[in-house]
């Protein structure tokens, strides 16, 4: 009887130890820029609802992550919470939260999430933009759009 459940659990150990290792997903950060630090009562829910914003003198960070599948914007909880950019990075996705290690630090930075994304949404979001950039360049450096407007 001993030996079968021994043997049981030597069977249910890869498993468990499977289900308490979560799941690292891999992204880039693309895209950084400093905003108004979200008060810890708002977070993508919030967000997405549209509640009030938090009247706040710090700026926090608020990065771009491009994953395979998903596209997250992903705000600091303080202006210290710095990534490098265009990088590779490891995540994974706890509650509300996205755990990062950064730089082989000895614990994991969390951070908010603003938004989520589809990322051929996101795609085609940033190529319309590009377009409508490019568009506006050519159209301000156009010589003869220039004298029109004289």
């Amino acid at each position: 009887m001993k030996n079968i459940i021994g043997s049981l659990l030597l069977l249910a150990a890869p498993a468990l130890l499977f289900a308490q290792s979560r799941p690292r997903q891999q992204g880039t950060i693309v895209r950084m820029r400093m905003t108004d630090c979200m008060g810890p009562q708002h977070g993508f829910m919030a967000a997405v609802a549209g509640g009030t914003s938090v009247q706040a003198t710090d700026l926090c960070p608020e990065y771009v992550l491009v994953a395979d599948k998903i596209v997250y914007v992903i705000t600091g909880k303080s202006s210290e919470q710095l990534i490098p950019l265009a990088e590779t990075t490891y995540f994974h996705l706890q509650k509300n939260e996205l755990l990062i290690r950064i730089d082989d630090s000895s614990k994991e930075s969390h951070f908010r999430i603003k938004a989520m994304v589809l990322r051929p949404e996101w795609d085609r979001s940033e190529r319309q933009h590009e377009a409508e950039a490019s568009a506006m360049i050519s159209h301000h450096l156009d010589p003869a759009s220039a004298r029109d407007q004289q």
